[in-house]
């Protein structure tokens, strides 16, 4: 630990009286609070300290896909949506300090049954939600991606075959998380269209209701691939005269033609045919349109079917699609597959599409239909056997069976070790379910104990489970600074997000609820240990509501005897008085420069990372004492080649201050126009919003490098505070910053001679 040589002192005197009170960890972040907090645990307990510590956490970025229920509707979704959705009544809403709680009762997510290890749906009962200056993005083998925030818990399956937390901030790459294919049961499902015809008389032939079946959800599939709508307008504004028109290759898509002229007519939907000439010969025909004449199915899609307008760029899979029998879920992904995909049906196929929607509702869909899937940037991969003929899809841990194996060795009757011998010799790290289980099979359970009878059992349900481990390839800490959220799950504790579903644990933690269950279970609960308490870690501790604060105070007194707690805070203020009374309070101060940049130096020198002084510098400014994130910032700096000053302001999104100084000399010389020109580039070329503008211009105000009288630099900090308020408050970004830059003409109009002087 760095600069904290007091701190460190005292807690060390605790670990030799082998005993310490209650304790409160206050200060900035990035300053060794947490780090502390391990450290002690681990001298107190040695290498297995994380037996004897609890730690409680937080949440997802607003982009994160999810498969949920709402009011029994199932819908591919992301938690932006669900956002408006929840959140958009004050009065349901329960803020408390910087956290945010709303009661749902009609929501339901995809989760892990433990005892089955089989995917169904769990009740949902709270929806979360806090802001978050940095998130871990997590990449996974088959594309795959997962924003989330450091503290919150994935599930892994650990030596002994058991679902356990870890924290994202603690996967590595090479690590394994838990995906999982299954097939969800479905329902016989009916479009109704008459809900969408606008005038319904009788010349209307066309059915009302279609029964989705095999047939239709062909149809539909091969419309979201290949697809486009028309309407005419109204009078009145309203869409009329809709078709739906599916578009082929001519001749060579002749027999995909017939099987939508066949679906169409089959439902009394009128058509009319088009050949189209090539763009080179306009006398040879090369595609063929078929147009489905029904306004009804055309407006049914155009909701459906698309997120927005009616653009191939914001096509979805229709929600109702999700909750059709099996059959008709295959057949919709073959119909998608038939119109813009490629590869062998029933090997491994590829999809593009312009829509990252409709990708990743594709990759959702295809694994709750029994199909493997990855998602790539402008692809999604359906795969049912790859190469080694297996699909990643039945892929699990071999440590845990391997470790099993070695200790029933005598009731194994094959050669287990030749079954597994890539696994044991070449160090494969995954085993398909298949090989597993005919070992399993194979094992006398009459010569087993209770104990190890026990964990035959575990074991037997993992083979048969719907989940399987899918590897991390990538982590990175990222700057974020939005909300990030979190969905209770009562008795569960687990839900599946992401682009490819990755089992989460549900890790806002400070609420009341868990403060009264899982902290009374934990601290009830006995370990062998020389030392007599168990270690209680909560942190972001001032984020906690105020009623679980006041449950936290009671099992504090309730379990002195036998727990201690670590509480962690940026600001302990929001702690209540009775808490701080009961804590020693250690105060951690932001770090020096000297040390940052010592710290820098050595791991730049250990990980052979080139790199300039005057980067290091620009380090230790944007990461105002904060270790953490200066560390961050040199890793994704030295992805970029070496590390310098240009390379560090393009990873945190910051335009260089020379072109901030630049902005400022023009709107001083009067040049206005030139100063709105170079304003609007640095905004299009680093992508700054108008915050980070007047934050850079405030920055760079109080820089050695900005020579104005002191009376100028006043009025300057005193009205760019005064245009941060007005953009906090929802102000145009562009009318305040041209405000701003007439406000510097004047000025510099004002102290000409002076300015003029000190150049």
């Amino acid at each position: 630990m760095v600069n904290q040589e007091e701190i460190v002192k005292r807690l060390k005197q605790f670990v030799k009286e082998r005993n310490m009170p209650h304790l409160l960890f206050a200060g900035p972040p990035g300053t060794g609070k947490t780090t502390a907090a391990h450290a002690l645990a681990h001298d107190f307990y040695g290498p297995d300290y994380r037996m004897y510590m609890l730690e409680l956490n937080a949440s997802v970025t607003k982009d994160t896909p999810i498969l949920v229920k709402v009011n029994g509707k199932t819908c591919r979704t992301t938690f932006k949506e669900l956002d408006r959705l929840y959140f958009n009544n004050d009065s349901k809403v329960l803020k408390l300090y910087d956290g945010e709680y709303v009661k749902v009762n009609d929501l339901d997510v995809l989760g892990i049954d433990k005892s089955t290890g089989k995917v169904k749906w769990f009740k949902a009962s709270w929806i979360i939600r806090h802001k978050a200056k940095y998130v871990v993005k997590i990449t996974l083998k088959g594309g795959g991606v997962i924003k989330l925030t450091g503290n919150h818990s994935v599930l892994v399956i650990d030596e002994d075959g058991n679902l356990v937390e870890k924290k994202a901030s603690e996967i590595r790459p090479d690590d394994y998380l838990i995906s999982f294919v299954t097939t969800l049961q479905g329902d016989r499902k009916v479009i109704d269209l008459e809900k969408h015809i606008i005038r319904n008389h009788s010349r209307i032939k066309a059915k009302k209701h279609l029964i989705l079946n095999e047939k239709s959800a062909w149809l539909l599939g091969l419309y979201v691939a290949e697809g486009a709508l028309g309407f005419r307008k109204s009078i009145s504004n309203i869409l009329t005269s809709g078709q739906a028109m599916i578009t082929v290759s001519y001749p060579k898509e002749i027999s995909l033609a017939t099987k939508v002229i066949d679906a169409a007519l089959s439902y009394d939907i009128p058509i009319y045919i088009n050949l189209v000439g090539s763009g080179f010969n306009r006398e040879r025909s090369s595609a063929m349109q078929i147009r489905l004449l029904n306004t009804a199915l055309a407006r049914y899609l155009m909701r459906e079917a698309y997120s927005e307008g009616r653009i191939a760029r914001f096509k979805r899979v229709p929600s109702m699609i999700y909750e059709s029998h099996e059959k008709a879920r295959i057949a919709f992904l073959k119909g998608v597959y038939e119109g813009e995909g490629s590869g062998k049906w029933g090997s491994v196929v590829r999809i593009v599409s312009k829509s990252k929607d409709l990708l990743i509702d594709l990759a959702w869909l295809a694994r709750i239909t029994g199909i493997e899937s990855s998602i790539y940037d402008n692809e999604v991969r359906l795969i049912w056997k790859g190469r080694m003929k297996y699909k990643k899809s039945d892929l699990l841990p071999v440590k845990p069976f391997i470790k099993f194996f070695k200790k029933i060795e005598k009731a194994i009757n094959i050669n287990w070790r030749y079954v597994l011998r890539h696994q044991l010799y070449e160090g494969k790290e995954t085993v398909p379910k298949e090989k597993l289980k005919s070992i399993m099979e194979s094992i006398d359970i009459g010569k087993l104990n209770k104990e190890e009878y026990e964990t035959y059992k575990k074991l037997v349900t993992l083979i048969n489970s719907d989940i399987h481990v899918i590897k991390v390839t990538d982590t990175e800490v990222i700057s974020y600074g939005d909300y990030v959220y979190d969905i209770s799950v009562p008795g569960n504790e687990t839900f599946f997000a992401g682009t490819i579903p990755i089992l989460l644990h549900n890790s806002d933690e400070r609420g009341i609820d868990v403060i009264r269950s899982k902290v009374k279970e934990f601290a009830r609960s006995k370990l062998p240990a020389e030392i007599p308490f168990k270690i209680v870690l909560l942190d972001e501790a001032d984020n906690m509501t105020a009623d679980a604060q006041q449950a936290l105070r009671r099992l504090m007194e309730m379990y002195v005897g036998v727990t201690r707690f670590i509480l962690i805070a940026n600001y302990p203020s929001k702690i209540i008085e009775p808490i701080q009374s009961r804590c020693a309070v250690f105060r951690f101060t932001p770090l020096k420069k000297e040390d940052v940049i010592a710290r820098l130096k050595w791991i730049a020198e250990k990980e052979k990372v080139s790199y300039d002084n005057d980067a290091l510098e620009v380090i230790f400014e944007l990461s105002e004492g904060d270790l953490r994130r200066a560390i961050n910032l040199l890793q994704a700096s030295a992805a970029l080649g070496k590390v310098t000053v240009t390379t560090v302001y393009k990873v945190v999104g910051l335009a260089h201050p020379k072109e901030i100084r630049e902005m400022i000399k023009l709107a001083f010389d009067g040049k206005f126009l030139e100063a709105r020109n170079k304003l609007r580039q640095l905004m299009i070329d680093y992508g700054l919003s108008g915050l980070d503008v007047v934050k850079q211009l405030h920055r760079e105000i109080f820089s050695p490098d900005f020579k104005v009288p002191e009376e100028l630099r006043v009025i300057i900090a005193d009205y760019l505070g005064e245009i941060q308020f007005r953009l906090v408050e929802g102000a145009d970004d562009e009318i305040q910053l041209n405000a701003l830059l007439a406000r510097l003409a004047l000025l510099g109009r004002k102290f000409s001679s002076v300015i003029s002087s000190r150049r």
